[in-house]
């Protein structure tokens, strides 16, 4: 069985490439949703905690401002983890990622992913007010339950359970990469961001909130990529703790989906 997604366990190289090569796959609507979303962090920051003139001159509305954008961050992440991990999960079982059904495909599970990134966001906020040291952790430790809930299709308790398991499981090395992953991207984003509002900024014409556009434009694309990074270490990692791999590819085509969902 021939997929995009290769069905062995990955370097960290492949497994970027893998990402992006899904990202690829179903762009349309994902970065459609990565555009709602990134405009709607724009604008809750904005309201909620602007980002202060001076860090300097005030340093607990740059905390506000930095827990509310990594909070509302996490959080877009995790939604768009929702239609990842559907592509994801069509692509190794050998179906059409099928674009047309990618925001619809997780059903009821929708309102469970939408409660799921408001914690996700809560929590990442929480560990940027907590000196910001124990957000790297929250970062690395959130990123399979998305993908777990919508892939895996666990339910209760085993949607926040099985993602901690798995993560130990594989010594942690999921989460490691998905760090990884968000400073590769926070690079690209901050090169960017910055050269589009000095751009805009230095247009003959004024541009009504040139500071915010050039990031909602990257972050559009930035934030998919990384959901389809988690959905594709959520898959990776099943395949090196759970022999995943080797399930796959001894089920028949029927059974492929029923082996992609079965919890150990």
């Amino acid at each position: 069985m021939e997929t995009e997604l290769p069905l062995r366990p990955m370097t960290v190289g492949e497994l970027l490439d893998a990402s992006v090569v899904l990202l690829r796959r179903g762009w349309p609507p994902l970065v459609a949703l990565g555009l709602v979303v990134a405009l709607g962090q724009q604008a809750l920051v904005g309201l909620v905690a602007p980002m202060p003139a001076s860090v300097w001159s005030d340093p607990t509305g740059f905390w506000l401002w930095l827990g509310a954008w990594l909070g509302t961050e996490s959080a877009a992440i995790a939604i768009l983890a929702a239609p990842a991990s559907v592509a994801a999960a069509r692509t190794v079982v050998g179906d059409p990622v099928g674009r047309r059904t990618l925001l619809t495909a997780p059903g009821r599970r929708w309102p469970a992913v939408l409660g799921l990134a408001v914690l996700i966001g809560a929590v990442a906020a929480g560990a940027v007010f907590a000196c910001g040291l124990p957000w790297a952790v929250a970062y690395a430790a959130c990123g399979l339950v998305v993908p777990v809930l919508v892939a895996d299709r666990a339910t209760g308790g085993q949607v926040i359970a099985r993602p901690l398991v798995l993560l130990v499981r594989g010594s942690c090395r999921a989460g490691g990469i998905r760090l990884l992953g968000y400073l590769g991207w926070l690079t690209v984003r901050f090169a960017v961001g910055i050269g589009a509002q000095q751009l805009l900024d230095r247009s003959p014409v004024a541009v009504p909130f040139a500071a915010a556009i050039g990031w909602v434009v990257v972050d559009a694309i930035a934030y998919p990529a990384l959901a389809c990074l988690d959905a594709c270490l959520h898959l990776e990692n099943r395949m090196r703790t759970e022999g995943l791999d080797l399930a796959l590819a001894t089920a028949s085509a029927r059974r492929r989906r029923t082996v992609l969902e079965a919890i150990r």
